[in-house]
């Protein structure tokens, strides 16, 4: 390694060294303005009455008081610009680049030039149609010495095109091969910055002109030394008539290529420099390449294997580049939302015809356990869900790893995801009564059943989804629901088992059955369980974690507004929303658990069936519970609801007395006498709690 800095070192000075020598063998002029400044940049210029510096640019024609019929020069005053090398064997080869901007200020005219010129003195009466350039006795005159590229905004002669072109002058301002601009709508007087190339090989003056997104590009062929003497003076000239405008340059930047005299000299030294740079340059890339194969192999054999892992036939591969464009470089204004593995873009896809995208990108970073989960959620996700068809599934578009970035591509949904509605009252935004109803949230419901009855039972390969929430449902315009985010999604099927085992709890807190802090297990029962929650959670309205002591509890009955989206309990012992349904429905009193915010506008019957439903699901018993071909029955009318018991059941563990021991040193537990079971019978539905 120390010798492959050692190489790149000698290198680098070989380098410097011929860049001195070819320097060292020429006179050159160069300079380079970002910007000007009156106190720094003023002796550099020379200025005709009335130009200067003001506003971080030079100002050509007066940018104060009565600036109708006025003409103006400013030119680089520090060297002048040899027109041959030194045996005048060949002319001298430029460029030069600026940014110049022309604001109208009572109308447009008459336009700007950029000009090399050995008489630099400006003309009397130039202004108006003459651009500084020259005066109506002087037009066309061989000993005017002045060659200039004119910038026009008016049109003052019959010889003009348009008021919006640019052209060759030669000795006056009759233009040679005009070009017109409003057909590539460029406007030169539009108060918009236009960036200038001028280049001058010895035979062609080209110039290229960009402004915004828009470019134009022309040539000239043209000999100087016809028309201007040794010695020339480079700058810009202006003019205004009885309509005035600001000419102004903002940036300049201006150089001279080698003459033949130094081309030959540098040549010379160039080859003997290369003869020896070239084989170093070769032996230091061929040693930083195994070095960098050598630092770089285990990150690749990842990118391979991770590659392998992911099935060819899914979804669309994208480039990263395409989705950095996409989303405007992951552009904050473009943020959706963020989740437990990442954060999603809103993007537009070109090569879609603009289509519009959530661009999911997952977290990644140092550490190799969280990486290495990171990219197992993503190739989870992939794989899973680009299997999946179904009407209330989120459909996967494509799918990128590259440069270190997992990205996942799916269709966009301007609604948003359900918990955005049903909590926008608590996140500061209208409240959402009009919006979700009661119809509407059954639908909801309604349909997150009917996709995971597709995933449990329909699919061809048995599917749990494991963090069933309100944050993963997204909706169309119609309000229906389309249940997505698989990166916690895990396929059973393939060896005859129905449960998933996992080394870490994997879910979310509120949303968790009790068994799955025992067995480390995800099952069938458990994703029951988590839409039980989420029953719960649509139709009452409140979150899963919110807790509510019992005297606001006892408060349901009264006519003040209700207190159940509160942040937690004030007095009494705290309940979650299970604990909470459960005592409702035991006590009579089912339809309190419908959201306050519906003002009573719902379906007695509904909300009664989808209390016992809710309550069925989150049986503390795994074997109690409905399947999800069951509930989808139940929510159509195709069977009876459940008839849960009044009180609560207490969780034991393992059930049906199987007598196991087990260590459980994390939770408040209570032991039932002499008896194996463990009992929950004081804990809440919430005590224990995943990611």
């Amino acid at each position: 390694m120390a010798s492959h800095f050692r190489i790149r070192r000698f290198v680098l000075q070989v380098s410097a060294t011929l860049f001195i020598l070819i320097c060292s063998t020429c006179s050159c002029l160069q300079f380079n303005y970002p910007s000007f400044d009156a106190a720094t940049n003023k002796d550099d210029f020379s200025f005709s009455p009335g130009s200067g510096i003001a506003n971080g640019a030079l100002q050509i024609t007066p940018n104060t008081g009565d600036m109708r019929h006025r003409s103006g020069r400013v030119l680089y005053a520090r060297e002048r610009l040899k027109l041959w090398n030194s045996k005048r064997t060949a002319l001298t080869s430029f460029w030069t680049e600026f940014a110049l901007n022309i604001l109208p200020q009572n109308g447009t005219g008459e336009g700007m030039a950029f000009i090399l010129t050995s008489n630099p003195a400006l003309p009397i009466n130039s202004s108006g149609q003459w651009l500084g350039v020259v005066n109506n006795q002087s037009g066309g005159a061989a000993a005017n010495r002045i060659v200039a590229v004119e910038f026009d905004t008016r049109k003052s002669s019959g010889d003009d095109p348009d008021g919006n072109h640019v052209g060759l002058d030669i000795n006056g301002v009759r233009t040679v091969s005009p070009y017109p601009l409003s057909n590539l709508s460029i406007v030169l007087a539009s108060g918009l910055d236009t960036g200038v190339r001028i280049q001058y090989d010895g035979k062609l003056l080209s110039i290229v002109a960009v402004q915004e997104d828009r470019y134009f590009a022309y040539a000239w062929p043209v000999d100087l030394s016809r028309y201007l003497t040794e010695d020339i003076a480079v700058g810009f000239a202006a003019s205004t008539g009885e309509f005035t405008e600001l000419h102004q340059i903002k940036a300049w930047n201006f150089s001279v290529t080698m003459d033949g005299e130094s081309k030959q000299v540098n040549n010379e030294i160039l080859n003997l420099v290369l003869a020896i740079l070239i084989p170093l340059v070769i032996a230091g890339a061929i040693l930083a390449f195994y070095m960098w194969r050598r630092l770089t192999r285990k990150r690749r054999l990842a990118y391979h294997n991770l590659e392998k892992m992911i099935d060819a036939h899914g979804p669309v591969k994208f480039k990263f580049r395409e989705l950095r464009t996409a989303t405007a470089n992951f552009s904050s204004a473009r943020k959706l939302g963020r989740g437990g593995f990442g954060t999603v873009y809103l993007g537009y896809l070109k090569r879609m015809a603009g289509m519009e995208v959530a661009v999911k990108r997952v977290s990644t970073n140092s550490n190799t356990n969280t990486s290495r989960r990171g990219e197992q959620e993503f190739v989870s996700e992939v794989n899973t869900i680009s299997k999946l068809s179904h009407r209330n599934l989120v459909k996967l578009i494509g799918w990128c790893h590259e440069k270190g970035e997992l990205l996942l591509v799916y269709e966009y949904f301007p609604m948003g995801s359900l918990d955005k509605l049903l909590y926008a009252d608590a996140a500061g935004a209208p409240a959402p009564q009009t919006e979700l109803t009661w119809e509407r949230r059954y639908r909801i419901v309604c349909g997150v059943a009917a996709a995971l009855d597709y995933l449990h039972h329909g699919s061809s390969k048995r599917i749990l989804h494991r963090d069933i929430k309100a944050s993963n449902v997204m909706l169309d315009a119609d309000y229906n629901a389309r249940l997505g985010d698989f990166g916690l999604a895990r396929v059973v099927q393939s060896d005859g088992a129905t449960h998933h085992s996992t080394q870490a709890v994997a879910g979310t807190r509120g949303y968790m059955a009790y068994e799955c802090f025992f067995t480390g297990r995800a099952s069938l029962d458990t994703d029951v369980y988590a839409f039980g929650v989420f029953v719960m959670e649509v139709f009452s309205g409140r979150r899963p974690s919110t807790s509510v002591s019992y005297r606001e509890e006892q408060d349901v009955d009264s006519d003040e507004p209700s207190t159940l989206r509160g942040a937690g309990a004030a007095h009494g012992r705290p309940m979650y929303i299970v604990d909470w349904t459960w005592r409702l429905y035991g006590e009579g009193r089912a339809l309190r658990v419908a959201d306050a915010a519906l003002n009573g506008d719902f379906d007695p019957d509904q909300v009664e069936c989808a209390v016992r439903l809710a309550l069925a699901c989150c049986h503390p018993n795994p074997r109690e519970r409905p399947s999800m071909r069951t509930v989808v029955q139940v929510l159509i009318g195709g069977a009876a609801p459940p008839e849960p018991p009044f009180h609560k059941p207490a969780f034991v563990w393992p059930p049906h007395g199987v007598h196991q021991e087990m260590e459980l040193p994390h939770v408040g537990l209570l032991f039932t006498g002499g008896n194996t079971h463990t009992s929950f019978c004081s804990m809440t539905s919430t005590s224990l709690t995943g990611r």
